[in-house]
């Protein structure tokens, strides 16, 4: 959906510059947000910071993981065991099972947490030196196309007011927040 809304809008921006003035050229540039990413010093330090913050709990549930996989190849070896034996260290290993799981869970998602605080300034930083760029360069946009998303825009090639009025609505004022769909 947000792919096709990409296009949508691409479409709709291609549309706006053809209508525009003969004398107003369109300039168009792209980055690679895969190479962006892999290139900028600060996303490395992101990744060191996560793997030094979160060390010693990759290292419990490495830990974790060994001594389930351990356990479970030592139930598989015994054979001799009685079926209720059987059954209730079987119970026992899901449990065990069942807490790493969690664990490991808690885990991922105090990392994202951290990952999200770590890489918010980054983002930010990323979006200010697009818009540099594209102002510097005289470009009207810059897209990425592998993920077909516009990601900096020249504010004079923003036809939203001219759409809303054509539907019958009342364009917000600059810098107001957007009012959401309304709702019958």
């Amino acid at each position: 959906m947000k792919r096709i809304l990409s296009f949508a809008f691409a479409g709709a921006l291609a549309l706006a510059a053809m209508a525009a003035p003969a004398h107003a050229q369109l300039k168009m540039g792209y980055i690679n947000s895969q190479r962006v990413l892999a290139e900028t010093p600060a996303f490395a330090e992101v990744r060191a910071t996560l793997e030094r913050e979160f060390a010693t709990q990759r290292a419990e549930i490495d830990s974790l993981e060994a001594r389930l996989g351990r356990a479970d190849a030592e139930l598989r070896s015994q054979t001799t065991l009685t079926d209720a034996v059987r059954q209730q260290r079987q119970q026992a290993l899901q449990q065990q099972f069942a807490q790493y799981q969690q664990r490991a869970q808690q885990i991922q998602q105090q990392v994202q947490t951290r990952e999200q605080a770590l890489v918010r300034p980054v983002m930010e930083r990323i979006r200010g030196v697009l818009e540099e760029v594209r102002a510097a360069g005289g470009f009207s946009f810059i897209m990425d196309p592998p993920e077909g998303v516009i990601v900096a825009v020249d504010p004079a090639l923003d036809v939203t007011d001219q759409v809303v009025r054509r539907l019958g609505g009342t364009p917000a004022a600059p810098g107001a927040a957007p009012a959401g769909p309304r709702r019958p």
